[in-house]
């Protein structure tokens, strides 16, 4: 016969142990861990000291020393110290001044750092979970102590190990995570949190207080305390959320649940704020905003009146257009690697429409390239019932669509033409002999300026490029180009000089891509605004003055050739 019982999951010791040492990576953590004790232990003020300076003598680390001293109510009674101290993950009491409190285990992150001395009433307990791992020093009858005191013999300086650079680094560290910390918060004599309540927001309301700015990032505070920033890319805004309510947290503190009915609310205030920040015609967006945007339009989060007139759809120039616009363009469209030469040609010359190829995976599209669209539109069309008409333009870009270079994935059935056979994406230069006088002229006169940086003047053939560089010894530009412009205009001379910088800017090989990144605006900035002396901006008249001269002295040639070649018909050369 089969014994059956019931038997109760139980904890090694070494899993206390690892909560203990593992549960804060930094020391900062810790120390955020011992403020909001002290806190909600009724504080009127919190002091933290830090003191510790760099070894010269990198054989012999220098001791570190840290110290959080508060004047709350302490632990009263032994039974006290048992439940709340000694006992980790103990279930909190209605009593209790609850406002972060959750799992009753912080206080192991400040265990983790050094040796603890604590004293609090007439008690005093060392934990040294080092050398005495879960065993603590208990002693009773102490000199009374109002609050509390915790000091802490560092185990390693963090100064010596490069944690931290310095105690202003760790001094700004500490003020990002108590930032906003009711109760005034000293580190090393500096106060260094604030009231929220004495702040302006842009908003607040029962659940938080919010501030929207042009910032990278949107920082969340639970009740002050600093708990996780999400990226412009992840939530579409930057700026400070401080919370007014306790938020669901992990275990680490440092990720809200998604459960949390409080950060539900607050989430939906941000991306109210986000579309209206979009709306502003005076402010462009960022490419994480655009991105964020684009998500929400795959989502269905937003009504797509709002968002089909936002440009969040990169092309593979580079630049950004609306649903709107895509609808209203009419070309054929495909997808092309960012910068691509053919890509850039082709929307130039009204061809095609080209999107950046990275669009569908940043997405987490993985169907073939034809039906894009139709997933992208797929939650709209599934959400509102009079999406009739947008069906007819999804169907009409499914049709309109052109494979870049017969490398997609495309449905089963359907035999699209490639953008790659209509240009031919050869770069030929034309030998200095074989130019024509005027090309030559050409040549002869850009040289002459000595303001390209080293790099040798070229005439070539393309029909992708106007202009290329190796990004070191020439720039050559296209001949038809050259042709196409008339050089006694100052509107062609223009042209053709930004053109120059554009590709002086390179600083690599632009034959067959044109990617333009951060890097490359600075450098093209740079080029524009330097001295006269090297700008090829301040060369233009000198060019053109050398054109028309070098134009003269052809002319001239020209005119004694015909001359001499009549003299010669007619005998009169001896």
């Amino acid at each position: 016969m089969q014994a059956v019982e019931t038997r109760k999951l139980v904890a090694h010791e070494k899993l206390l142990i690892d909560v203990i040492k593992r549960q804060a990576g930094t020391l900062k953590k810790a120390i955020l861990e011992g403020t909001m004790n002290s806190v909600e232990a009724g504080a009127t003020r919190i002091h933290i000291n830090f003191l510790a300076e760099r070894s010269k003598d990198t054989n012999n680390p220098s001791p570190a020393f840290l110290s959080i001293k508060d004047d709350g109510i302490g632990i009263q009674t032994k039974t006290e110290l048992i439940n709340h101290f000694e006992t980790f993950g103990q279930p909190h009491e209605s009593t209790e001044n609850v406002i972060w409190k959750q799992f009753r285990m912080g206080r192991g992150q400040m265990f983790a750092f050094g040796k603890n001395t604590w004293r609090t009433s007439t008690y005093k307990m060392i934990v040294d979970v080092n050398e005495m791992e879960l065993d603590y020093l208990f002693e009773d009858g102490c000199e009374f102590v109002d609050g509390c005191n915790i000091d802490i013999e560092l185990y390693k300086n963090p100064l010596d190990n490069w944690v931290i650079s310095s105690v202003k680094s760790l001094k700004e560290e500490v003020k990002e995570q108590v930032r906003f910390v009711k109760t005034p918060v000293e580190f090393n004599n500096e106060v260094v949190s604030v009231d929220p309540a004495t702040l302006n927001w842009d908003c607040e309301d029962e659940f938080a207080y919010y501030k929207f700015t042009d910032t990278s990032s949107l920082k969340i505070y639970n009740l002050g305390v600093y708990v996780m920033s999400k990226s412009l890319k992840e939530v579409g805004v930057g700026g400070i959320i401080v919370s007014k309510q306790m938020l669901k947290v992990n275990f680490a503190r440092n990720d809200i649940q998604d459960i949390c009915p409080i950060f539900q609310a607050i989430n939906k205030v941000v991306s109210k704020n986000k579309i209206k920040r979009a709306n502003k015609s005076y402010r462009a967006l960022s490419q994480d905003e655009r991105f964020n945007l684009l998500c929400e339009f795959r989502d269905a989060r937003q009504h797509y009146q709002r968002l089909e007139s936002k440009r969040i759809f990169k092309t593979a120039q580079g630049k950004w257009i609306s649903w709107s616009m895509i609808v209203k363009d009419g070309r054929p469209w495909c997808f092309a690697p960012e910068g691509s030469r053919i890509a850039d040609r082709a929307m130039q010359m009204g061809v095609a429409l080209c999107f950046d190829e990275n669009m569908p995976d940043e997405l987490g599209y993985t169907g073939v390239s034809n039906k894009f669209f139709s997933w992208l539109w797929s939650d709209f069309i599934k959400k509102d019932t009079y999406t009739g008409h947008k069906e007819k333009e999804i169907d009409n870009l499914e049709n309109n669509f052109l494979m870049f270079d017969g490398q997609e994935e495309i449905s089963d059935g359907y035999n699209f033409s490639k953008l790659k056979d209509m240009f031919n994406e050869d770069y030929r230069y034309i030998p200095y002999s074989e130019l024509k006088n005027s090309e030559k002229a050409f040549i002869d006169s850009m040289n002459h300026l000595r303001c390209w940086e080293d790099r040798d003047i070229k005439i070539g053939v393309s029909n992708v490029a106007n202009a290329w560089t190796d990004g070191s010894s020439f720039i050559a530009f296209e001949r038809s180009f050259i042709s196409g412009l008339d050089l006694t205009r100052t509107s062609s001379l223009l042209r053709l000089f930004t053109v120059g910088c554009h590709e002086l800017a390179h600083d690599r090989d632009t034959a067959g891509t044109h990617n333009h990144g951060p890097e490359f605006y600075e450098k093209y900035y740079e080029i524009t605004r330097k001295n006269y002396y090297v700008n090829p901006l301040y060369f233009i008249s000198k060019f053109a003055k050398s054109m028309k001269t070098k134009k003269i002295e052809n002319k001239r040639a020209k005119e004694i050739e015909k001359e001499k070649a009549l003299k010669e018909k007619l005998g009169l050369v001896v």
